[in-house]
Formats: C-alpha cells, structure tokens, sequence
C-alpha cells in the first residue's frame, strides 16, 4: 500500500489580497466557489474554496511577511482550458506574464499558473458563440533541484506511478490531477524559489493506516502523530526539496459544510482506483 491512488484534494495557497485573488479566480480565470468561510479572518482551512474539476483550490489568508519581492513559488497550477477561452484577459489583472516554451502567469503573491488550450476535438464541437468549458486542473507542477533524486523519491516512497520522463521533467499519476517535476535551480519566473505559500493536500480514506505504511516505507512526517481537529484527520511531510504535503481524512462535520459534495467527489476517485 502506498499513495499510488490517493487522490491530490486539495492546494491550499497563501494570500494576502484576497479581494484581488477573488478577482483572479472568479472573473478572470472563472472557477466556481464553493465554500465561503463565515467567520473571517480564518488562516487554516480555507476561507475560499473552489471548484477545479478534480481539485479544489483554496486560500489561507496570510500577513505581507510570507511574500517577499524576491520569491514566488516553486508550485505552477497547470489548467486546461476551452480553445475559446480568453488568455488575454489575464493581461489586466495584474500578473506577469513569462514567456518560455509556453506562457506562465504570475499574480502579485508569487502563485504562477499556466493556461493550456485544448485541441478543438477534445473540448467538443464548440463554435464562437459557445460559452467556453470553464477551465480545470491538469497537473501541478513543481519545481525539483534533483530530479533523479526526487524521482526516486515519488516513484520508491510516495509510491506514485512514474507516467514519463525526460532529462528536465517527470510526471506522476496521482488518483486525480498528475503531478510533475521539473530541475530548476529558481522559481519558474527567476526569482528565489518559496515553498512556505502553498500545500499540497492528499486524501486518504485510513489516514492512520496510511501513516504507519509510509512511515514504513521511509516517509519522514512532520510530527509523530496524526493530528485531529474540526476539519478531520491530518499530517505533514516535505519533499526532497521542500515543497509542503499533507495527509488528509475529512470529518464528519466537514462533510455538512458546502464543500463536502466535492470532497466526497474527488475522495469517490479513490474507491474506483483502489
């Protein structure tokens, strides 16, 4: 047993301007919401939670000091969109756009995204008048130093499923999005790269059989146990090279709130597969 099936529920991602993260999200790039914490401030499971397709993106609020000028993150969110889709809508919102083999996105907190259009066969027979398919989550992309050495460690520890590889990047099937690795040395837009703005959250139906197994398999946690609190069962681990991870197991009560219909979606992708 190992996470080979897990689900990637959710990223959570640290914000400081949450009405121009909304802006981002809901406008421009025009993902659902589908969960709004009632008591804000709220700084650890969500305030704002949205509707990916097989992910959920949310944001913890955070102060200034988490985003200094000279960092963004090691993270890139990778969406599918319609062909019909307005990439240049982006270019208002106050981003900056990198241009590489593809075009990166990058908001005033560092978070970089990339827009893939889909073939017009795969978004189906969609004409110029039709509504664009509202874009969801391919792959999140991270940002290695080592990748033989980060390889190893998702494929022997993790236990993911190694989809291809390259000299510059490898890709994982996870039991939702896939998860990429690419070697860089910085963040993908040049600055210092920063792990401490986002987390990356998997499912796990047995949260305390899944950590003795990894545990077992050589995972380092971040604590001895696993930690329960109104959101349900969770535990922390990094990466080789310092990207944040979490094991997770939904209460009960957190499945009454708005998003339990999606989690309990997403944590479905687990039964079929395992």
């Amino acid at each position: 047993m190992s996470l080979r099936h897990s689900p990637l529920m959710y990223v959570f991602y640290e914000m400081r301007q949450l009405d121009a993260s909304r802006l981002l999200y809901e406008s421009l790039i025009g993902l659902p919401v589908i969960e709004i914490e009632p008591h804000l401030p709220h700084h650890h499971h969500g305030v704002i939670k949205y509707d990916a397709g097989d992910i959920i993106l949310s944001f913890n609020l955070s102060g200034p000091s988490r985003f200094p000028a000279a960092s963004s993150d090691g993270l890139v969110t990778v969406f599918n969109v319609d062909p019909l889709w307005p990439t240049e809508r982006l270019c208002d919102a106050n981003t900056t756009l990198t241009t590489q083999d593809e075009e990166l996105y990058t908001d005033p907190q560092g978070h970089h995204y990339v827009f893939r259009k889909l073939a017009a066969e795969s978004a189906g027979a969609a004409t110029a008048a039709a509504r664009p398919r509202r874009p969801t989550v391919e792959e999140l992309r991270l940002t290695v130093q080592d990748l033989d050495a980060s390889i190893a460690y998702y494929r022997d520890i993790l236990g993911l499923d190694l989809l291809s590889q390259t000299e510059k990047m490898a890709r994982f099937a996870t039991g939702t999005v896939k998860l990429a690795l690419e070697q860089g040395e910085l963040a993908p837009d040049g600055r210092v790269l920063a792990y401490n703005t986002y987390l990356i959250v998997f499912y796990c139906r047995d949260i305390e059989q899944m950590y003795s197994i990894m545990l077992k398999r050589g995972l380092e946690f971040k604590s001895n146990r696993v930690d329960y609190n109104e959101v349900g069962g969770t535990v922390r681990f990094d990466d080789p090279s310092g990207h944040r991870f979490c094991l997770y197991v939904p209460s009960e009560v957190s499945l009454k709130w708005e998003s339990g219909s999606k989690v309990t979606e997403i944590a479905a992708a687990y039964a079929l597969a395992s």
